[in-house]
């Protein structure tokens, strides 16, 4: 079996291409900018992107990745599977990564046109609620699955379900699990003055989230769970992170429940990493999450979470261990555990060590990468 390690020494390094509908801020995007750099000694590797290059396109780029664009149409625009064949037949690509369903989709049809490279579709998330499409399976049973050689999932959960909503066999699914880069902490000095930059005075509980402001994180049950706690606690603050298609609706929602001054709203922020440990309690509520690399982040600098217990959060949050796990859309049991977390800072500390411990353990980054190394391993046996 050829060790794809030992390609950097050749002269000329195996192509490997990343199919992504866009490279804008998310987590799916930032896997892609981080998987790009960490292969890069390793494969000559170029980034293709569905709809729009995206916010992060220029950064891999001044790296020497390039970074194209296919602007598909609204649609079945079966003129991106030809585009995409063209690509891999001139930049002779031996490995395709397709991350998510429709790039997975488009880059296996376009095997039908050059058969050359080897495909693996990873899967980070799902639509909710999700809806069972026979149509669909049976598409994907008779023709994509064939032409795809490595499925993997970011969870136990996320498994389940492309066995269930996409037809197929969950033996042939390896789960990998994100991985985040690991960063020293927020020195103190720094930590209080970007709290006092976002308008926290010395002594104030702060409860936030990172993330891309879309129906499916649910931010309204962490508003409402924000709004109750801060009747009976004066110093409890808000701080969320990110922007997206509802943050008018967030806002509005702030305002309405008299928080404008006590809930900060950043918009996109480059720094988010940086302001997650300026956080006393990260809360994830979403409705559906793969592993979610904010909360990664979260459990690396320290931060003690809570998470809804849906997709891969329970995977990953030993609930009373590692973080609060709570049900799905509960705004009084989110509320609860915000007030435990603000009154109780022995476990509030315990909980941080144990939620970064559990970090440095199983979803450090290298992990990861050696995780997709092995896999690229098994493809490039198969080309030779």
């Amino acid at each position: 079996m050829t060790d794809s390690r030992d390609t950097s020494s050749s002269s000329v390094r195996p192509t490997l291409a990343y199919v992504v509908n866009s490279l804008n801020p998310g987590g799916t995007e930032k896997l892609v900018v981080e998987m790009s750099r960490s292969f890069l000694s390793e494969f000559q590797v170029l980034v293709l992107c569905l709809d729009e290059p995206g916010l992060w396109a220029d950064g891999l780029r001044s790296d020497g990745i390039p970074v194209y664009c296919l602007w598909r149409q609204p649609g079945l625009d079966f003129a991106v599977a030809v585009r995409l064949a063209n690509y891999f037949r001139r930049f002779d690509v031996r490995i395709v990564h397709a991350h998510q369903t429709t790039p997975w989709f488009y880059a296996a049809l376009s095997r039908l046109l050059h058969s050359q490279p080897k495909l693996l579709f990873e899967e980070h998330g799902r639509f909710f609620p999700e809806v069972r499409n026979l149509k669909r399976i049976l598409v994907n049973r008779l023709l994509v699955r064939k032409l795809t050689h490595r499925f993997v999932a970011v969870s136990q959960d996320i498994r389940e379900r492309l066995r269930e909503y996409e037809g197929l066999g969950a033996d042939r699914i390896e789960v990998i699990y994100n991985g985040a880069r690991a960063e020293p902490p927020v020195g103190s000095g720094e930590r209080d003055a970007l709290r006092g930059e976002l308008g926290f005075k010395p002594g104030c509980f702060v409860v936030g989230t990172v993330g891309r402001f879309d129906p499916i994180k649910n931010l309204p049950m962490l508003v409402a769970s924000l709004e109750r706690a801060s009747k009976e606690v004066d110093a409890l603050r808000g701080l969320l992170v990110g922007d997206g298609p509802v943050f008018p609706e967030i806002r509005s929602l702030v305002e309405k429940a008299g928080l404008h001054d006590r809930v900060r709203l950043t918009g996109f922020r480059s720094d988010a990493r940086k302001l997650i440990g300026c956080m006393d309690l990260f809360v994830l509520s979403s409705f559906s999450e793969g592993t979610s690399m904010a909360l990664l982040e979260a459990m690396m600098a320290g931060v003690p979470v809570a998470v809804t217990r849906v997709g891969g959060n329970p995977e990953i949050v030993v609930d009373g261990e590692s973080g609060w796990v709570v049900p799905s859309n509960s705004v009084d049991a989110l509320t609860a555990a915000i007030r435990e977390a603000l009154g109780d800072a022995q476990k509030r500390q315990k909980i941080a060590a144990a939620g970064k411990h559990r970090f440095e353990s199983q979803f450090v980054l290298d992990r990861m990468i050696e995780n997709y190394r092995k896999q690229y391993r098994i493809l490039l046996s198969m080309n030779a």
